[in-house]
């Protein structure tokens, strides 16, 4: 396990940066320049200042993974919500998954503290309200593009090879029933995850 935990460690810290770089090159390349024969120059400096910063705090980070403060665990958390996000185009349900790696986290720094069952119950439900509570945040993205879009019903209808047409108030209601079985399913996998995670440990 140990042997996994580093690589997976490396990655998950080592895409942050070029990401978030990456994105805010191209917004400045978006809103201030639109010229195609630079889109590449944008692109490929803000993966560049991503890389050199890894290269400068991704080996601390991996060392002291359990040890990072909590508010910049919640920031890679939150920017992976937002790279799942973008990848499946709104799709809110392959966040879920994300639930799996913060449990297994925060269930490994309980363990690395020495905290038992019992100690962690207050960061169990902590945790889990935050996956939750972005869960929440996400499914009203993607409830704000479906009801603004004009072809959602057609895109559920093609995605799920329904043969009826998906009208709107069956918009409404995957919204309502989807979103909230989403939020619950993330905060019970998070829990899961963790309590998982400290008794295998």
């Amino acid at each position: 396990m140990k042997n996994f935990e580093k690589p997976f460690f490396t990655l998950i810290f080592g895409m942050v940066f070029p990401f978030i770089f990456c994105l805010i090159l191209m917004i400045i390349w978006f809103y201030l320049d639109k010229s195609e024969d630079r889109v590449l120059f944008y692109s490929i400096s803000g993966l560049l200042i991503g890389v050199l910063l890894d290269i400068k705090y991704l080996k601390g980070w991996v060392k002291h993974r359990y040890d990072l403060p909590i508010w910049s665990v919640a920031g890679f958390y939150v920017v992976y919500n937002i790279i799942v996000y973008g990848l499946f185009m709104g799709f809110p349900v392959f966040n879920i998954f994300l639930g799996f790696i913060a449990g297994y986290y925060f269930g490994k720094r309980s363990c690395y503290n020495k905290q038992i069952l019992r100690e962690s119950a207050k960061l169990i439900k902590k945790v889990s309200l935050f996956t939750g509570f972005i869960m929440l945040l996400i499914c009203i993205s993607s409830a704000i593009l479906a009801l603004l879009g004009d072809g959602a019903g057609g895109d559920i209808q093609s995605m799920l090879g329904l043969h009826f047409v998906v009208t709107r108030p069956m918009i409404w209601g995957i919204i309502f029933v989807g979103g909230i079985s989403l939020i619950l399913i993330q905060i019970q996998i998070t829990r899961w995850t963790i309590i998982k995670t400290i008794k295998h440990f």
